[in-house]
This record gives structure tokens, C-alpha cells and sequence, in this order.
């Protein structure tokens, strides 16, 4: 029968302790450096569709204003418009793209109605349903506090 040497022993506990007290440093700060990349990226991400999604808003109330007083006479802002629903369909989830390309539609059918007198643009204000953003920017702000609250951006695939 074998026996084992308790210097064997002691000198493979300490080297073993040692191997294992030397990675601990490395892999701690494996970890905290993949969690900072992940967060910086998440960051990125936000921002990056926190200020697509403000350019949208901000031409297409401008043009939704417009179309309701005038005609289309300059196609190249609708044009605009659809280059930023564009941008919005690389990142967005469904629910914020069918609210933008819905509002589009609005937007151009709009341009081929008559235009509405001041009494007849106070009284769609005051019914309900008047604010023509508030679906986009309501899908906007939950698509936003979904990928907070996952941590990740999960939120970006679409089935």
C-alpha cells in the first residue's frame, strides 16, 4: 500500500493555494472588465437610440403641423422623414417601428386632405387621441426601460 508523505502533501496544498490566490486577481478583473464593456456598450446603445428617436419625433411633429395648414410642396422632407424611420428600423423594436411608420401614414394622408381651419385644429386638440406622437414616444419609453431593466440589449431582436 502507498502512503503519502506528508511533505508531499503540505508542498502540493501550498502550491495549489498559491495557484488558486494568483488566478483570483485575473479572473476578478476578467470579469469586471467584461462588465464595464457590456455597460459602456448598453450606455452607447441608449444614447444612440435616445437621439434617433428625438430626430424623429422632432420632424415629424414639424411636418405633421404642416400638413394639416398646407400641401406637400417640397417632397424631399418626407423623404427625410422616411430616411429616419430607416435608421429606427436598424435598432427598434416592432412596437416603436409600426408606431413611426403609422405616423408617417398619418402624416402623408394628411397632405392630401383639405387643409383644417384654426376652430377645426382646436377642436381635434381637445379630443381625446389629439397628440399624434404619443404612441411612438410611448413604445419609445418602454422599448428604453426594457433594456435597462435586462441589463442588455435583447430588446433589439425581433422575431
Amino acid at each position: 500500500m502507498y502512503s503519502a508523505n506528508p511533505a508531499v502533501i503540505s508542498a502540493v496544498a501550498a502550491l495549489g493555494g498559491s495557484s488558486v490566490g494568483a488566478l483570483a486577481p485575473i479572473l476578478s478583473n476578467f470579469i469586471l472588465q467584461r462588465s464595464a464593456t457590456q455597460r459602456d456598450l448598453l450606455t452607447s446603445q441608449i444614447s444612440q437610440r435616445e437621439t434617433l428617436y428625438s430626430d424623429f419625433i422632432n420632424e415629424a411633429s414639424r411636418l405633421y403641423g404642416k400638413s394639416l395648414t398646407n400641401t406637400l410642396e417640397d417632397i424631399d422632407e418626407v423623404v427625410a422623414l422616411f430616411a429616419i424611420v430607416s435608421r429606427i428600423r436598424l435598432l427598434a423594436t416592432e412596437p416603436v417601428l409600426q408606431a413611426a411608420e403609422t405616423l408617417i401614414k398619418r402624416i402623408v394622408m394628411h397632405y392630401g386632405e383639405p387643409n383644417l381651419t384654426v376652430e377645426e385644429m382646436r377642436t381635434a386638440a381637445l379630443t381625446s387621441g389629439a397628440d399624434p406622437l404619443e404612441s411612438f414616444s410611448f413604445a419609445c419609453r418602454k422599448e428604453l426601460r426594457d433594456i435597462l431593466r435586462r441589463g442588455k440589449l435583447s430588446a433589439t431582436l425581433r422575431t
